[in-house]
């Protein structure tokens, strides 16, 4: 299909601003919702599948189960004096280390690059199903807590079997509910209305805890053999080496140092848009569809940004898009000078938005400062792929300088651009909607804020649209 035949005008569709809206398009934003199509199953089935029981919940409820289901059996056969305490804080350390390698940079791209490589002649159903590959985030979790269960029946079985003179010693003990403790703690903090609310909270909680929690675990694991080796009189690093939780632990420990490693300093060139708006460029060459994370206290907070890729062959690199969203956002807005030092931890890393590549028809909606992960996508967008922008934001060229509206345009050049401080803010799903039925696309991206991709998401998806969206999660 042409772009002609979607219904839409070869001038680009600006709402709001000096060009009209283009009369060849159907879609209008004072039509009500009511020109929507009705919502699809029971109302009680329909919010289970799309909210309550997700795909993120579902990854994490069969890796959860999986593990419960392995600890009830294994308690059923036996007995508090012959469980092996190894083998619990195996499958503890085991959990741990798949939580901690789903968050891993290398691992996360690796994830995203796999599902690039599939082709448009797969059927569809099954692309929509691969597009999900970004809920990852539940194995994370899943494995997390599963892990803490098994370490949780590890402390117990160990208070149960507590002896001040033997290898259950106080020292021991007390190490050992350290870990559980803390690990309570990360689980406690990580919980998505505390993680909200308390975000900065969060992430100080789940680098440090985590952090002293391997620490602990090391000095356990040391001391345990340490004690075994005396008793039975062998080697000390023979016993270690036969141990699966020192290699579990090895693993973690070189997976979280790994990123601190490649912790380094870039320089960027700034651009001041607006006093809402700011565009950093840089001469690092980023894999295509990537986020960075910027900091300016590694220790404390990290804020990932998409990267667009430069269209003057002369110049490489690319450049980012920093809108205020918080303090930390404004505060780097408000920054005087040209030149501006940030903090780059591991490696870039691919966003939701990415996937984009494995449809041949998409509809992007975004809204403000989405339109830097939009760029991202559609500028290293597949050869033949066809993508429609909807953008929803105060005064596009005011706040995002006329040099972003025009590659939006080229990229473009019947974008759907409605300027919200003219025309108010629009139904996004009744508009998003019809841009799908018009262009009939196989799926639709979201990105806005937390409220506007669930809301815009489930619109979309209750109506039989594949559609995505972040997910805000572990």
């Amino acid at each position: 299909m042409s772009r002609s035949e979607t219904g839409y005008g070869k001038e680009p569709s600006h709402f709001g601003e000096k060009k009209p809206y283009s009369s060849a398009c159907t879609l209008s934003l004072t039509e009500s919702a009511s020109g929507l199509p009705g919502k699809q199953q029971a109302r009680f089935l329909r919010h289970l599948r799309l909210t309550f029981f997700t795909i993120y919940r579902r990854t994490f409820t069969v890796i959860f189960l999986a593990n419960a289901i392995g600890l009830l059996i294994l308690l059923q056969k036996s007995t508090i004096r012959t469980i092996p305490l190894d083998g619990l804080a195996t499958w503890a350390s085991s959990n741990f280390l798949i939580a901690i390698l789903f968050r891993q940079d290398f691992c996360v791209n690796c994830i995203f690059r796999t599902a690039w490589l599939v082709p448009w002649s797969i059927p569809v159903g099954i692309r929509g199903l691969i597009a999900r590959v970004y809920t990852y985030g539940g194995i994370h979790s899943g494995a997390a807590i599963a892990g803490t269960m098994w370490f949780a029946s590890f402390t117990v079985l160990w208070t149960l079997r507590y002896s001040p003179n033997g290898w259950y010693s106080c020292s021991m003990l007390t190490i050992t509910l350290s870990i559980l403790l803390l690990l309570i703690l990360i689980l406690i903090f990580a919980f998505p209305a505390l993680r909200s609310r308390l975000h900065n909270t969060f992430e100080l909680t789940h680098r440090f805890l985590g952090w002293t929690c391997i620490l602990l675990f090391w000095t356990q694991v040391v001391l345990l053999t340490h004690q075994t080796a005396k008793s039975f009189s062998s080697p000390f690093v023979a016993l270690l080496i036969r141990q699966p939780t020192f290699w579990n632990l090895s693993l973690m420990t070189a997976m979280l140092m790994f990123p601190w490693l490649r912790l380094r300093k870039w320089d960027f060139t700034a651009e001041k848009l607006s006093s809402h708006a700011l565009r950093l460029y840089f001469v690092h060459r980023v894999h295509r569809f990537s986020c960075i994370s910027l900091s300016t206290s590694p220790l404390r907070e990290w804020h990932p940004f998409a990267t667009f890729p430069s269209t003057d062959p002369q110049k490489p690199g690319g450049s980012l898009i920093i809108s205020a969203a918080g303090d930390w956002t404004q505060d780097v807005i408000s920054s005087n000078g040209a030149r501006r030092t940030f903090w780059i931890k591991g490696a870039p890393k691919a966003g939701v938005l990415s996937l984009s590549c494995i449809f041949k028809r998409v509809v992007i909606v975004t809204t403000g400062s989405g339109i830097g992960p939009y760029l991202s996508s559609i500028l290293d967008r597949p050869t033949g792929q066809f993508c429609r922008l909807v953008w929803s934001t105060r005064s596009p060229t005011l706040i995002f300088g006329g040099e972003i509206v025009e590659q939006v345009e080229r990229a473009d050049p019947d974008a759907v651009i409605i300027d919200t401080d003219t025309m108010g803010r629009p139904d996004l799903v009744t508009v998003a909607w019809k841009v799908w039925n018009e262009t009939q696309a196989e799926a639709v991206f979201v990105l806005s804020n937390k409220v506007v991709t669930k809301k815009v998401v489930y619109g979309l998806e209750s109506r039989g649209v594949r559609a995505y969206g972040p997910i805000w999660d572990s």
